[in-house]
Formats: C-alpha cells, structure tokens, sequence
C-alpha cells in the first residue's frame, strides 16, 4: 500500500552492498537531518554481511518509514536505476545516499528550501561541495570547489554533480524515466545532462551537504590525485571517453524534444567535433561552447578535440 505524505516529502534511495562496515554512521546521520518529512527506500544488491540486518535494527520503531528491497545484483548505476524507476515509490523529492558517507545535519533542509522555490512543473535538482574523510573519520580535505555555474555545456564535459549530494524535484524523475531502459555511464551524471539539457535548474552549493568517505572499497573515489588524473588521461585517449560519450548521446537522442533550441544546437555542434577535420572539429568544438570546470580539465578536453578523442 502507498503511504500518503505531507508536502515537501523527500524519498531517500539507497543503493547497498556489503556495506555494514560504515552504514550504521550514516543511517543515524539521516535520522538527525533537521528536515524530517523522509522516508528511506534501500535497494540491497545481495549482501552477504550484516547490512540488512543493521538497517532493520537502526529503524525498529522510528517514526520514519524504512522499506528494504531486494537489488538487481547488475552493479551500483543499475541499484540507483531501481530505485529511481520504482513506481511505489512517490514523493515531492527525491535524494540519493550511498551506504558509507555522513550527512550533515542541514543537507536536506538546504536542498528542500532551494527546490521548493522553484515551480513544480520544472526539473530541477540541487548538489553540493562534499568533505573527504577517510575511514576514521579523519578530514581530509575538500572536492573542488567548482566556481563555474553549472550547466549543459558543461554536463557534456563533465559531471559537477556528486550523487551523495543531489536531490531533485518530481519532474526531474519524470525525465530520468523515459530513459530508464537506456544504459548510462552513471546515474548522476545522466541526470545532470538530462536536466541541463531541458533548461531545468541546477544549483551547486559550495557548502558541503556530505562527508565523502575514501577508502579501498570505492566503487568511485572523487579523482583529485595526480595519479589517477594521469590515469583518467590515458583512458580518454584510449577510447574511454569515446564510449561515454556514446552512451550520453543515446540518451540524449531519446530527449531531444525536451532539449531547448540553444542546448540542442550546441549538442549537435559538439557531436559533429567527432569525425570531422582538424579544422572543423576546433570550430565544432569552439561553436559548441563546452567547458570544464577548471584550466587543466578545459585544456585535457581541448587535446580530445585536437586528437579526435570524442
């Protein structure tokens, strides 16, 4: 039976895998989130240590409504997938959680108060700055501090919006669901190309909403060292980026109608860097107007379009 909730309420999707090494740290920092109007929806991909039975003990008799589901087992974009696609799953907003960081108190209060003045009718989805700590709990630093306003000329770049941090409005979901059946390269990434694409609102809050955990069981870790920088540089030239680009172009081929003019002819310009010339792929990549976040990215991305890489 579908539960009825009053306006404003956040469904929180979590993806789990053996993860009762940290979750029980970051199930009582969902409890103590100043916004209360939540429930947790989590999709466990078959764990063989306690998760589950630590995610029944923490929420055995709390106010909140906790509900455990059985995962696909295809890996975490798939989980997320899952969720996002669970049609008994209903609410005004929707954040996602992966299973080993720390909220802080304010992250869904901040993200609610900036979704809620916003028109429903639009998508919209609201991500932040994360602090890293490692598995003690011990800072580590801060993920970059991204100063260009997001956008889709920017989602084709990259992806700014950490999943741990976003949470989106209703017809955000709607959107991620017409390409539900779609591959992606993750399901964050998708939804901040599918939202920018069809002119919705993004805001990046430069005050962190999460502790970022690192540790040896990342399945993605936040990429600031200079070694797996390197390494990111090698893939792309190898035809990494060249397959994701692949995939963000099927699903944005799927939305095109809901793209705005602008963002369509600056999709079309980018897709056309692939394949051409020298000369006219500097033009098409110039014209589309794409850009990263910082120099060096602008720059690694600039040696793609140089080297026919996209």
């Amino acid at each position: 039976m579908l539960m009825k909730h009053h306006k404003g309420h956040v469904a929180i999707l979590m993806g789990t895998y053996n993860g009762a090494t940290f979750i029980e740290k970051q199930l009582q920092s969902i409890k103590d989130q100043e916004w209360q109007n939540w429930s947790l929806w989590v999709s466990d991909d078959g764990s063989k240590d306690k998760t589950c039975s630590m995610i029944e003990q923490v929420f055995e008799g709390s106010q909140n409504q906790c509900t455990l589901l059985a995962g696909p087992a295809k890996g975490f974009c798939e989980n997320f997938k899952s969720l996002i696609g669970n049609l008994d799953i209903e609410a005004d907003y929707f954040a996602f959680a992966d299973q080993d960081d720390i909220w802080h108190p304010a992250k869904l209060a901040r993200a609610v108060e900036y979704l809620q003045s916003l028109p429903e009718e639009a998508p919209a989805m609201y991500c932040s700055r994360t602090q890293l700590i490692d598995e003690q709990d011990h800072a580590l630093g801060f993920s970059p501090l991204n100063a260009k306003r997001p956008g889709f000329a920017n989602a084709l770049l990259q992806n700014i919006a950490s999943g741990n941090t976003m949470v989106f409005n209703a017809a955000a979901r709607q959107l991620f669901l017409k390409i539900i059946d779609l591959p992606l390269v993750a399901h964050d990434w998708a939804l901040y190309l599918i939202v920018s694409a069809s002119g919705g609102n993004v805001f990046y809050d430069s005050t962190p909403s999460v502790l970022y955990r690192q540790h040896n069981a990342n399945v993605i870790g936040n990429g600031m060292k200079l070694s797996q920088r390197l390494s990111n540089f090698v893939d792309a030239h190898q035809g990494r980026n060249r397959h994701w680009n692949d995939v963000n172009f099927s699903l944005l081929n799927r939305l095109r109608e809901e793209m705005t003019s602008e963002n369509q002819r600056r999709f079309d310009a980018f897709r056309q860097v692939r394949n051409s010339g020298l000369l006219a792929r500097l033009k098409f990549f110039h014209d589309s107007g794409v850009y990263h976040q910082n120099r060096l990215g602008q720059m690694t991305n600039f040696s793609y379009a140089l080297f026919n890489k996209f």
